[in-house]
């Protein structure tokens, strides 16, 4: 695997799902730029957790309101991380300009990418991936969306458990997701309902498959048998 394919940019990692993804990430071995609006000594904690996994982090801001300079932040983690394989955006802190900065890094490198696209409603992001998905499948990236039904998912609520937004996060950066793009994997308590997108691209990229399926553990790396009919 290339170097570039295992070093991951995470927004929102101060905290909730962000955090949540960020941590998973380091326990599958990526290196990760972890990105904040505001409260950047809450991502620095964040930090300290993922180098403790033997793993590098790079802090930068990259704040919406500051747009389109803050986009910055995504041409700062490819250089210091030496590129970028790997982008999911978490409720609340990702444009679509540090989408379009990242795709270009996984572009550039020949070795295609992940794009996780972590919201609130099928109806925000989850709108773009599927249109993506066809675009970026001929540079064997893909795009995938989770969807989290929260009144605010950046912050942790009573009831909901980051891990498991995390754990598919995690699985659709993996290999066993090589082929797996365009779709929607919707998280409620530990449960997760997948719609696949139908391609009109017709390469590689392949939908998975539409059910529902119950998480049963966060610990290691990703394995089927987390899941279970």
């Amino acid at each position: 695997m290339h170097a570039s394919a295992l070093n991951a940019v995470v927004t929102g990692s101060d905290s909730g799902i962000g955090r949540a993804v960020a941590l998973a990430l380091a326990d599958d071995g990526f290196h990760l730029g972890l990105a904040y609006a505001t409260e950047r000594d809450r991502a620095e904690a964040t930090a300290r957790e993922v180098r403790a996994r033997s793993v590098r982090a790079v802090v930068r801001k990259m704040d919406l309101a500051e747009l389109p300079h803050s986009a910055t932040a995504v041409d700062e983690f490819a250089r210091e991380l030496g590129g970028i394989g790997v982008l999911v955006s978490c409720p609340g802190s990702t444009a679509v300009e540090c989408i379009q900065r990242g795709v270009r890094y996984m572009i550039a490198g020949g070795q295609g990418g992940r794009i996780v696209n972590i919201t609130a409603s099928a109806s925000s992001l989850g709108g773009l991936t599927g249109l993506l998905a066809a675009e970026l499948s001929r540079y064997s990236v893909t795009v995938n969306s989770v969807v989290v039904p929260a009144a605010d998912p950046a912050f942790p609520s009573p009831g909901r458990d980051d891990r498991e937004a995390a754990t598919v996060a995690s699985y659709l950066t993996a290999p066993a997701a090589m082929f797996v793009t365009g779709a929607q994997y919707t998280v409620e308590g530990r449960r997760v309902t997948i719609i696949p997108h139908s391609l009109t691209d017709p390469g590689p990229r392949r939908p998975g498959p539409r059910g529902s399926h119950r998480i049963r553990s966060y610990a290691g790396r990703w394995a089927p048998t987390r899941w279970t009919r």
